[in-house]
């Protein structure tokens, strides 16, 4: 009869996270009077949301560490009614519009709660006629406490891969041709593929043996230039059709950095979000500084950045 042999116990990794809330806390009313400072709250909540996971991420790889993760929270900061009944008027402080990927949550990346944004998602972060008729309500009906309107686009975008390999194999366009919901969404995103083709061109040599790298950096490229596309488009149409439009800004969110920026950056620096281009020749000097930005990173950078077309 053989024995028995059973494996050793796992270790059970713990961490506490704590949401406090002090009833006697004084507490402070929402103040974003400008676009700018709605700018900072939104690029301040980015980078809350980036400590907390690197903190998470530290209690994970160093089981020794027994400091819990304390978030102080109260219910008015929240935009939570304080009793039942309550229904709070609808005062945003940003509109954003972004991608309908599930490891996007709004909200999260931005450190923002109830009543604090007015959120559109929808594959590739277009625009379309739904689309465009959920913002023109959101300004003109919301617009005393709308401050700003952010296009935020993100790596690892599928919506953005499926233009980029139907812009290099056209031939397996057949399967997005006969659907048109779908091909509503990727023609729409040709137009950032072929400008980032064409900045690309510069490059050639690098790429000539190797279509994947091509591949991988187009579809970077692209995330960035279909985002700021979308906010030139999107600043256009409020100027026609909204008296006093709030200033349009746009950005992508990183998964590796997990941060919201505009430009490909290196590791530790700041958020960032930047005006919507309000020219084609500004669309393509924008472009060029993705390119460029993109090359410059240190080469484990720039490698991670190779792989958004990994979903």
């Amino acid at each position: 009869m053989q024995g028995c042999h059973s494996s050793p116990p796992r270790k059970v990794l713990k961490m506490d996270l704590i949401y406090r809330y002090d009833p006697y806390a004084p507490v402070t009313p929402r103040q974003i009077p400008t676009t700018e400072a709605a700018v900072n709250h939104l690029l301040e909540g980015n980078s809350r949301f980036i400590q907390f996971v690197r903190q998470m991420q530290k209690h994970t790889l160093d089981p020794s560490l027994k400091d819990p993760i304390v978030m102080p929270i109260s219910p008015v900061a929240m935009g939570l009614p304080l009793f039942e009944g309550a229904v709070l008027t609808q005062a945003p402080f940003a509109v954003v519009l972004g991608c309908s990927d599930a490891r996007v949550p709004t909200e999260q990346i931005f450190d923002q709660s109830f009543n604090d944004l007015f959120v559109l998602r929808i594959a590739g972060n277009v625009l379309g006629s739904e689309c465009l008729g959920s913002l023109h309500y959101a300004v003109k009906a919301l617009g005393e406490s709308l401050k700003v309107v952010v296009v935020m686009g993100h790596s690892k975008c599928g919506a953005v891969t499926a233009a980029v390999d139907t812009y290099l194999s056209p031939e397996g366009y057949a399967d997005i041709a006969y659907t048109f919901p779908l091909r509503t969404l990727v023609d729409q995103i040709q137009i950032a593929v072929r400008g980032a083709a064409r900045t690309l061109e510069q490059y050639s040599p690098i790429f000539q043996h190797n279509p994947e790298l091509h591949r991988s950096f187009l579809v970077a490229v692209t995330s960035y230039i279909n985002s700021s596309i979308t906010a030139l488009e999107l600043q256009r149409e409020l100027k026609l059709r909204v008296k006093n439009p709030p200033q349009v800004k746009f950005g992508i969110y990183d998964f590796d950095s997990l941060r919201v920026q505009a430009l490909p950056l290196e590791s530790g620096a700041a958020p960032q979000l930047r005006d919507a281009p309000t020219s084609p020749e500004e669309l393509s000097q924008y472009s060029s500084e993705v390119v460029e930005a993109l090359f410059n990173l240190p080469d484990e950078e720039r490698d991670s950045c190779r792989l958004t077309m990994k979903l």
